[in-house]
């Protein structure tokens, strides 16, 4: 039975997604660091002053701030922001398509592991196992939540992870891993977990969509030659978050109106 979206729900979830945001960002910056993301408490990377808990409102403080440290003004990244309004539009995103079931949250967490993943991989070129055993697991959990624990369902787990990493698996083995890392195989393996065929093939249309739309954006930039190697693990992400929200919709449109 589907519920009615109000005002209150809509600005109950907003405030958690951002605030999860901004923890998202902790982790980013900590776990790849080896560092614990509950002690210490938030503080300045450069001067170390503890930050206090009226800087640390999701994207208010960084605006008030005008993105810089309050005590040694040293700029603070733009991509704290980033994160917590992304995080946000995932929550609210999620929302709109489920409702308030336990599918809006197992699609939430996972759209919060693949920004996490990309954070990361944008900051590091590096996609951790971790990461993509806890996405995995995600989609195992969100795959038999829909279609119930059978033989069936776990077959298209395997299956859909097959399918889905088949052509940048490719990739991978003839460019010798220049072209694409083996991390983007498992990323797309662990979030195409229970897809369909078509499902794959839209998921893996729309990375190369979006990288190709980002590289034609830095070219006409006038950057001939990029400064440093692309993490293509951004683009699998979004491509993935599409394709198991709205997989179903865009392939039923695509085949009602350009298949005759």
């Amino acid at each position: 039975m589907p519920i009615i979206l109000t005002n209150n729900i809509f600005f109950l979830i907003m405030s958690f997604s951002l605030i999860l945001g901004s923890f998202l960002n902790v982790c980013i910056y900590r776990i790849p660091r080896g560092e614990s993301i509950v002690f210490p408490p938030s503080h300045c990377p450069k001067c170390k002053n503890r930050i206090k808990p009226y800087d640390l409102i999701p994207i208010v403080s960084y605006i008030i701030l005008r993105g810089r440290c309050r005590f040694c003004k040293e700029k603070i990244s733009v991509k704290y922001p980033i994160v917590e309004a992304l995080t946000g539009v995932v929550g609210i995103v999620c929302l709109y398509r489920y409702g308030l079931t336990i599918n809006m949250v197992l699609a939430f967490l996972i759209g919060c592991i693949l920004i996490y993943i990309s954070a990361v991989d944008i900051d590091t070129m590096e996609i951790s196992i971790k990461s993509i055993l806890l996405l995995f697991a995600l989609r195992i959990i969100q795959v038999f939540f829909e279609k119930g624990f059978s033989l069936k369902s776990v077959f298209s787990i395997f299956l859909g992870s097959i399918l889905s990493m088949l052509l940048i698996l490719a990739i991978y083995i003839f460019s010798k891993g220049s072209a694409m890392g083996f991390g983007d195989v498992l990323l797309i393996a662990a979030g195409g977990a229970g897809f369909s065929i078509g499902e794959a093939i839209l998921a893996n249309f729309l990375a190369f969509i979006i990288g190709a739309i980002f590289s034609i954006f830095i070219l006409l930039k006038g950057e001939k030659k990029l400064k440093r190697e692309i993490p293509f693990g951004p683009f699998i992400s979004i491509a993935l978050f599409v394709a198991i929200l709205y997989g179903d919709y865009i392939l039923k449109i695509y085949l009602t109106h350009f298949i005759r």
